[in-house]
């Protein structure tokens, strides 16, 4: 925002400049209109994202998807239709159809053993497993979003930074140069300074491109390849409150991915009560009509066909099926105790982040800004010398970063401790509001 004003005001400058030493009768050029910056803030983007993401995309389909599933899951199983002709085009009596037999038959399979009904649970544990899928998915690109807009705040307070140590920079070259021109200072001060001032335009050249990536990788998601925004209106100076450590763990149980685990764990349940109902030979009933074109006489046919389970009888399925399932306890045992030890990881670098930020912003960065104050005064006076300066210079730049730097990350860790909790990251957000 500080290039673009320094840019307006240099270009109207330079225009009325140009009024006063036009001549008699020249045209006066129109003022120039401010250009109006596209400003973002988190509401916005979080809205987009819901609107447009990839990821959110997926998971509705997957839902979809697992809905459908649901619905046929408990249907019946298609009967078969055999038509067959029999008796024709021999030699003899059975010459062409004189003694054909037309025979029309349907079979239905029966299902026995529960398979329809495990069938139906089966279908209908996937679709909820769909539901708390795509609920992690939401949770997990609002978290992303909000987490991606604290890196585009912080990277656009860290251009404002390095640019306001750039100027620094060059004013105290020129204060040098003064004092080199009245002898009050060795020329190789200059030098010094100089260094110092291409280490600042190095670094100011960073934070320029450090904000770039953070607006693109901003955008990117909700599907925009290039953001269409200039600025990204919050505050980093309002630090989240850090939860009890009683209440970290209260919503774990019930967040998106332990309930998505534990599904995980009762589907593979009823994948191996499916493996034991399949041992279960289904039989398959028959009724039929045949014509007999000879005697021109019909009759009815009865049947019922059972597969023999001599070769396979399932023990095999039942045995992979029941492995299948202890393999995913023990998983979602390990998981969950490695949920408890990450979210309390969370939770403790929300309150070290809030702790260091405050030392920071209360003692740290006042008294730097003091000794340097003290330093520039007594530099000027001839009391100091350039080294003092510069180390009061870099000791307070130091502290502002590292205070800048404390705050995304207890913002950060704010929004992750909530992500692992399983509530959207929106409650915490609030606190990057502009004032």
């Amino acid at each position: 925002m500080l290039l673009r004003l320094v840019s307006l005001g240099v270009l109207g400058t330079l225009i009325a400049f140009g009024a006063l030493v036009a001549p008699a009768g020249a045209v006066t050029l129109p003022p120039v209109p401010p250009v109006e910056k596209r400003i973002l803030n988190l509401e916005e983007a979080l809205a987009r994202t819901l609107r447009t993401s990839p990821d959110l995309a997926v998971a509705a389909g997957e839902l979809s998807a697992a809905a459908a599933d649901a619905l046929h899951a408990g249907r019946l199983r298609n009967p078969e239709l055999t038509v067959s002709l029999e008796n024709v085009g021999g030699e003899g009596a059975y010459r062409g159809t004189d003694a054909a037999e037309l025979t029309i038959e349907l079979s239905q399979p029966i299902e026995l053993g529960g398979k329809r009904r495990l069938r139906r649970e089966t279908a209908e544990l996937g679709r909820l497993l769909a539901t708390h899928g795509q609920s992690l998915v939401r949770s997990e690109v609002l978290a992303a979003t909000s987490q991606r807009f604290v890196a585009v705040l912080a990277a656009q307070e860290g251009l404002a930074l390095a640019t306001e140590q750039a100027a620094l920079a060059d004013k105290s070259l020129a204060a040098a140069e003064e004092r080199i021109k009245a002898g009050k200072a060795p020329a190789i001060d200059r030098l010094r300074l100089q260094g110092e001032a291409g280490l600042a335009r190095l670094a100011l050249a960073q934070a320029e491109r450090t904000l770039v990536t953070a607006r693109q990788l901003l955008a990117a998601g909700w599907g925009e390849a290039r953001p269409d925004f200039d600025h990204a209106a919050g505050d980093l100076d309002s630090l989240p409150a850090a939860p009890e450590p009683d209440e970290v763990g209260a919503l774990l149980e019930n967040s998106p991915v332990a309930v998505s685990r534990r599904l995980a764990v009762e589907l593979l349940g009823k994948e191996l009560e499916q493996a034991r109902a399949g041992r279960i030979p289904d039989p398959s009933l028959t009724v039929g009509w045949r014509q007999f074109e000879e005697s021109n006489e019909d009759a009815w046919l009865l049947g019922l066909s059972l597969p023999l389970p001599l070769f396979n009888q399932g023990q095999y399925e039942v045995a992979a099926a029941s492995s299948r399932l202890q393999v995913a306890k023990a998983r979602e045992f390990s998981a969950r105790n490695q949920a408890r030890t990450t979210l309390r990881a969370a939770w403790q670098a929300l309150v070290d982040a809030r702790a260091e930020a405050e030392v920071l912003a209360s003692h740290i960065v006042p008294a730097a800004a003091e000794g340097f104050a003290a330093a520039g005064f007594g530099y000027q006076a001839g009391k100091f010398g350039l080294l003092e300066l510069l180390d009061a210079q870099r000791t307070l730049f130091d502290a502002r970063q590292q205070l800048l730097a404390a705050r995304k990350n207890c913002h950060l860790a704010a929004i992750e401790l909530q992500r692992l909790q399983g509530t959207e990251a929106l409650g915490v957000t609030q606190q990057l509001h502009s004032p």
